[in-house]
């Protein structure tokens, strides 16, 4: 895919990836579409990326609000049209066990990332069909593929959308429209500060996998649009723990678990109290 005057949305593009990935298609002469909730953070980005020469656009919108979603697309249709590319990024979570989590912040961590993809795909896709062209980025993580103790929530919403994605590409299948899933291990973001005590559970098996920065991994998306990958992971030691995975789950879903979070002893259930 040429990026040169391709229209590209991106949703949680305030911050770390999203705005990462922005600008590096920016520079690549798109023009950029802008969603997030936080319309000062939206601005700064559009602001960098004008200053270069390029366009973008900001619609600050909350994305798991369905009929907010459905309103700002009639709204970008109009001022904008069809994108070319809809890049699902928008997601939320801590890093917590079941009992830690309440009740709304479970049904918040499915709502984006999972809802707000569906909510906006669903309100772009007729008129993508109609086109018959254009490309849907999914984003999940690592988490996808591999799980470790005390993040269940924020886990089990990256599963949404890799199944989301993946019953997505299936019911796509015939027509003009591609799709792309991409995940990645740990990245160097403001993700780590906004949600405090999410970085101490990251497994030690971690350290076999690089850090990424907010731009390898926008550089990573921009590569993958060019060449219309249908897949994106990075870095490349990613690639090689997802093909153990592949091939011995067993051994990786011990790594995981061994190197990862453990509960502290006043923290365990007492199994003695349990009915047999």
């Amino acid at each position: 895919m040429n990026l040169k005057q391709a229209k590209i949305l991106i949703t949680g593009a305030s911050s770390g990836i999203g705005a990462a990935t922005a600008k590096a298609a920016a520079r690549e002469g798109a023009y950029v579409i802008l969603l997030a909730r936080n319309s000062v953070r939206l601005e700064q980005v559009a602001t960098e990326i004008r200053q270069i020469g390029e366009r973008a656009a900001v619609y600050p919108i909350d994305l798991t609000d369905a009929d907010a979603v459905t309103q700002t697309v009639q709204q970008i249709q109009q001022e904008v049209g069809t994108p070319d590319v809809l890049m699902n990024n928008a997601g939320v979570g801590r890093w917590l066990s079941v009992e830690e989590t309440q009740p709304e912040e479970a049904a918040m961590m499915m709502a984006a990332p999972y809802l707000a993809a569906f909510n906006i795909t669903r309100a772009f896709l007729p008129e993508m069909l109609k086109h018959r062209s254009g490309t849907i980025v999914n984003m999940t993580s690592i988490a996808a593929y591999l799980v470790w103790p005390g993040a269940t929530a924020y886990t089990a919403g990256r599963w949404a959308m890799r199944g989301f994605h993946q019953a997505l590409t299936a019911d796509l299948s015939g027509t003009r429209l591609r799709t792309m899933l991409v995940a990645f291990a740990a990245v160097r973001s403001d993700y780590w500060a906004n949600n405090p005590g999410s970085k101490q559970r990251i497994p030690q098996a971690q350290t076999m996998i690089p850090t990424l920065t907010p731009d390898q991994a926008a550089s990573a998306i921009v590569h993958g649009l060019q060449r219309n990958q249908r897949e994106v992971f990075a870095p490349f030691m990613l690639r090689v723990i997802l093909t153990l995975n592949y091939f011995f789950p067993f051994v990786t879903r011990r790594l995981m678990i061994h190197t990862g979070y453990k509960r502290s002893a006043a923290a365990a259930i007492d199994r003695s109290t349990i009915p047999s």
